[in-house]
């Protein structure tokens, strides 16, 4: 009984991660609202939620906003150059559906323009939590981000269900959106860090990947 109630224990300590979860989901919308920020809000909460994988965790607000700073610069761009795929993949798709062109062709381009759609998406689930943990140039976190993302294709996918999940929870329950994206960002950090415990230290044409020292 004295175990139940000790503040230090298992479950105790994970629903502290989920309070400190949902304070985040708050910070994280906030600092997105400018849209262009939200590469570096986001690099925050995986920052955080990497941390609370590993019971390091610190204070919400403190390291939020620090990590916000240090990675806004970085993050903004790597959020403009996804953002720009996107907007271009999705014009690609629309125009594919519009212009009148023969049934097979169609088809195929379609087909074509779906797969890379579901390339680039896997790519981008990994760019910010690999900024957040990784003191890697936007060049390498773009390629490491390829190739974690089809090197642990079965993780990937898992982490792409996680967000599919709790979108449609948040479809329904709109006004928790916030709260169920920084769920998401906290479920999916245990699937990034096994990937990135696999690529610490491993050398490679850019030289080592290590750790950030935060």
């Amino acid at each position: 009984m004295n175990y139940l109630f000790n503040p230090e224990n298992r479950f105790w300590s994970f629903m502290n991660k989920i309070a400190d979860v949902f304070f985040l989901g708050i910070l994280w919308f906030i600092f997105s609202i400018p849209v262009i920020t939200m590469g570096a809000a986001t690099t925050s909460l995986y920052q955080f939620t990497l941390k609370q994988t590993d019971d390091e965790e610190g204070y919400v607000w403190k390291s939020f906003v620090r990590a916000f700073l240090r990675n806004f610069r970085q993050a903004t761009g790597l959020w403009l150059i996804l953002l720009g795929a996107g907007i271009f993949l999705a014009a690609d798709i629309w125009a594919c559906v519009q212009i009148r062109i023969p049934g097979a062709v169609r088809i195929v381009c379609f087909g074509a323009l779906l797969c890379l759609s579901l390339v680039y998406i896997l790519t981008a689930l990994y760019v910010f939590p690999i900024l957040s943990r990784f003191d890697l140039n936007i060049k390498t976190i773009l390629s490491h981000s390829f190739i974690m993302a089809m090197g642990n294709l079965y993780v990937s996918v898992t982490i792409l269900v996680i967000y599919v999940i709790f979108g449609v929870l948040a479809y329904h329950i709109s006004i928790l959106f916030p709260i169920f994206m920084a769920l998401a960002a906290f479920f999916s950090s245990y699937f990034f860090r096994h990937v990135f415990s696999r690529y610490w230290g491993e050398e490679d044409e850019e030289g080592s990947i290590t750790e950030r020292d935060d």
